[in-house]
């Protein structure tokens, strides 16, 4: 027993190593590779938080709010830095660092009571970067805007607070006082900190996104842990009950103040899958799993033994087995309550986390495969799988240390420990590897917006250049950057309504044509105007509107 312990010692410092090296690796990243990653999603985000900062409202005026609030990420949390720096992409940054240690104690708050191990080895998992660009899986949680940073830590939160509870009242018993007697009597400071927090993200997310979170991620959680009480009938922790009604009562405020404000995010619009698409949508469903953690391409001529096609069966091999784990997890609990239902007992907290874990994968999965959530993807939108996939990860680093330490050999568990450590650091290395061989991503419109922000002009039209607009709002925030649409028209997403399908102002402005994309000579006409080509840089012509 004791070289077993031993053993696990020496696992857990290595963890420790690597799950080191990884923080600090991500903090590096933030501070200084999100100005040549920026991409348009970004960039959008980026100028919402600074303009509330310009306007002094959380609310701005006129604003045009394209599919959520954008509160429920590292914004809020990037906007004090941004008061104290003046510089949007450090905040952003630094807000990043905030929320991953933030992140790193859900995970271990989840396992609270457990062995190290498992929170170690979660936290290592999930941390890793496995894909990168906009909308993917590390951008989403820890670079960037962190978009799904608070949408995906929700479940695991509620989770944590839910095995806490039934654990304190089982073991402890609950508090004597009767005006007191919805608290467990071994409750700590980081027990109320963490519901406090909780509620508090709930009600964020609510007013931000809608009921999108709530229906995917802590509906199923609830729902199968009260299924599992009254079906054993069992008598529900206080605690929890309240904990339960206060997250409806929040998440339906929030809801109603989203509409009011909003008109409804864009999540509330979710349609069912026609007969016609539900097979397509299922494929397409179930490879998004396989793309949210980079094992899958659309690469045709991708070698299996290069290091990118070793790359990529690693982690299309972590995702089967995330799938495996599940399925077994399932069976495992269901012979587990068959047999404690038999003798008359309760199955232990131990058992009952994964399978809270797992049913919000389950369910989740389900919602994706009967809505229509393709979006403009050409394969699927694989961030919606995060709020799934992350509670099923965690449940996998159970199955997996279970597994392992079933094994009664020491020689054996070294080997599969030996065996894991490998694996994970071949995960790491090839997606750290990925993440800063990245080149800088906007160079010429870098070289754009250094040449054009001289000009003393009132507008800088990007004709058909929506994405780039969104770039050079961040990467020069003293000139106004607008889309011209070929329509004769202004075009905006998430920013002021007065551009969105806006007049076009000819006098005392620039536009600009990338000539990738349009060759129109010196001069060509515009919805009834003449444009004249006087200058150019990187990839862009500059026109100015001919006087009549």
């Amino acid at each position: 027993m004791k070289h077993k312990k031993d053993v696990q010692e020496l696992v857990k410092l290595s963890l420790i190593i690597i799950l080191a090296v990884q923080f600090c690796l991500i903090m590096y990243s933030n501070l200084t590779m999100i100005e040549k990653n920026l991409d348009c999603d970004t960039g959008k985000l980026f100028n919402h938080i600074a303009e509330i900062w310009r306007q002094k409202q959380l609310l701005l005026p006129n604003w045009d709010y394209l599919t959520t609030l954008e509160w429920d990420c590292s914004s809020l949390f990037a906007l004090p830095f941004y008061v104290l720096t003046g510089d949007i992409i450090l905040s952003f940054g630094m807000a990043n660092i905030l929320c991953l240690g933030g992140f790193l104690y859900i995970v271990f708050y989840l396992f609270k009571g457990e062995d190290a191990l498992y929170p170690l080895l979660c936290a290592n998992l999930l941390i890793i970067p496995y894909r990168v660009g906009m909308l993917d899986y590390y951008n989403m949680l820890f670079f960037g805007g962190a978009q799904y940073i608070i949408k995906a830590s929700l479940p695991l939160i509620l989770i944590g607070i839910i095995i806490r509870t039934e654990y304190l009242s089982t073991v402890g018993g609950m508090s004597v006082r009767k005006w007191k007697s919805i608290i467990p009597q071994k409750t700590d400071v980081s027990d109320w900190i963490i519901s406090v927090v909780y509620l508090a993200l709930v009600l964020l997310t609510s007013i931000s996104s809608g009921p999108y979170v709530i229906v995917c991620g802590l509906f199923p959680a609830c729902a199968v842990y009260i299924g599992y009480k009254f079906w054993r009938w069992e008598k529900v922790p206080f605690y929890t009950i309240i904990l339960m009604i206060m997250t409806v009562i929040l998440a339906l405020t929030g809801w109603k103040v989203n509409e009011i404000i909003m008109d409804g995010a864009r999540g509330n619009n979710m349609n069912f899958c026609s007969v016609y698409q539900l097979l397509g949508n299922v494929a397409s469903c179930f490879f998004g799993m396989f793309e949210l953690f980079g094992g899958a391409t659309e690469n045709t001529m991708l070698p299996i033994l290069s290091v990118a096609g070793i790359q990529l069966l690693a982690k299309c091999g972590l995702v089967l087995i995330m799938l495996v784990a599940g399925v077994a997890m399932l069976v495992q609990w269901k012979k587990e309550v068959s047999l404690k239902a038999e003798i008359g007992q309760s199955i232990e907290k131990n058992q009952l986390r994964p399978f809270l874990l797992i049913s919000v994968f389950v369910w989740n999965l389900f919602i994706l495969n009967v809505t229509n959530t393709r979006g403009g993807s050409s394969t699927y939108e694989y961030r919606y799988h995060l709020i799934g996939m992350l509670p099923l990860l965690c449940a996998t680093v159970i199955f997996i240390l279970r597994s392992i330490q079933s094994f009664r050999r020491k020689q054996q568990q070294i080997c599969l420990y030996c065996g894991g450590i490998l694996f994970l650091l071949l995960l790491c290395l090839t997606s750290y590897k990925d993440l800063y061989s990245r080149e800088e991503q906007n160079g010429q419109l870098k070289e754009f917006c250094a040449y054009v922000k001289d000009f003393d002009v009132e507008y800088i039209y990007l004709f058909e250049g929506s994405n780039d607009v969104d770039m050079c709002r961040v990467i020069d925030e003293t000139s106004t950057y607008i889309c011209l649409l070929d329509t004769g028209r202004t075009w905006a997403y998430d920013y002021y309504k007065q551009y969105v399908d806006g007049p076009v102002q000819t006098e005392n402005v620039i536009v600009a044509v990338d000539i990738e994309k349009y060759s129109f000579g010196d001069t060509f006409e515009y919805a009834g105007y003449e444009l004249e080509k006087f200058d150019s840089v990187a990839k862009w012509e500059l026109y100015v509107f001919k006087e009549p």
